[in-house]
């Protein structure tokens, strides 16, 4: 479930260390008590009970050019989670997307939310754009990522496309086992010949971090909890709280295991602005909305 089974994967394995996950709880908590539910909802979800929840996911670039701003959301997706029917949809956001900043009083790339107004700016322009509710956030630091990729000995990804990028060349439907700078490298492709352009910059994205969760989860990442904990937790910011991650890996568990990913289509279009944007085609835009809430069990 991308950045949160990253999260989830970690805590698995640290359910005897009571001190460590405090800490990591402390570390990564950000704003759990000051939390707002969306306003898309008649009352806010509950995990203990095993609501259906939905997550905004976000990987911030902290090495990309920010011209004034602070940390965009190189990455953007959401997860609506289903524990009663196991099932998780995911959609990928693409950055470009032209959207209302809600807050700001401007139209313009959504990136641009979570460097105005953090992920509380960045939500409720999710919201508004594909009309459905956002309940909990997770960021991670896509350095962080690299860094963790290195520390379980990096993963093993079948492509998505037959490109090149920097000295490494990759053809569809072929694995390959890489470590954190390889493997970031290949989710930031996007304008080399044959990458797929942002959708299969997306997609990539998906699989690289499901190929982490996975990674975590497994016996041998038990040896390197400590150095997991740590990085999660210089890396990580969320508003759930520590037991509903654990909630979340015990109870949606099953979920986890059945995930749907779903693109949003349209096309691309500089503007009267002089700045690229990804256009998104409403109906199809109308259709995942849809099928996302549908998950939620609230049609």
């Amino acid at each position: 479930m991308s950045f949160l089974l990253v999260i989830i994967a970690g805590v698995t394995f640290a359910g005897f260390t009571f001190y460590k996950l405090n800490q990591l709880g402390a570390t990564i908590n950000d704003g759990a008590e000051e939390r707002q539910p969306s306003k898309l909802r008649r009352e806010d979800v509950n995990v203990d009970d095993k609501d259906p929840i939905s997550i905004a996911l976000f990987g911030i670039d902290s090495d990309e050019t920010r011209e004034g701003l602070g940390e965009r959301s190189d990455s953007i997706m959401i997860l609506s989670v289903n524990p009663n029917t196991n099932k998780t949809v995911m959609v990928s956001i693409p950055r470009d997307t032209r959207a209302e900043i809600v807050g700001n009083d401007s139209v313009e790339k959504i990136n641009h939310a979570y460097a105005y107004g953090g992920p509380q700016m960045a939500k409720d322009s999710i919201e508004n754009l594909m009309n459905v509710p956002i309940d909990h956030y997770v960021s991670i630091n896509m350095d962080g990522l690299k860094d963790l990729i290195d520390i379980v000995g990096g993963v093993t990804v079948v492509s998505n496309s037959t490109f090149e990028v920097k000295g490494n060349s990759y053809v569809e439907g072929l694995p390959y086992d890489m470590y954190g700078e390889e493997a970031l490298a290949f989710i930031r492709s996007r304008y080399e010949n044959g990458s797929g352009g942002d959708f299969g910059r997306q997609e990539r994205q998906q699989l690289v971090i499901e190929a982490l969760g996975d990674k975590l989860l497994s016996a041998s990442s038990i040896t390197r909890i400590n150095s997991i904990l740590d990085t999660l937790g210089h890396n990580v910011k969320t508003d759930l709280t520590m037991s509903n991650i654990q909630d979340i890996g015990t109870k949606y568990n099953g979920a986890r295991r059945n995930v749907e990913g779903l693109q949003l289509e349209g096309a691309g279009e500089t503007l009267d602005d002089g700045l690229w944007y990804f256009l998104p085609d409403e109906n199809n835009l109308e259709e995942i909305s849809n099928e996302y809430i549908e998950n939620l069990e609230l049609e």
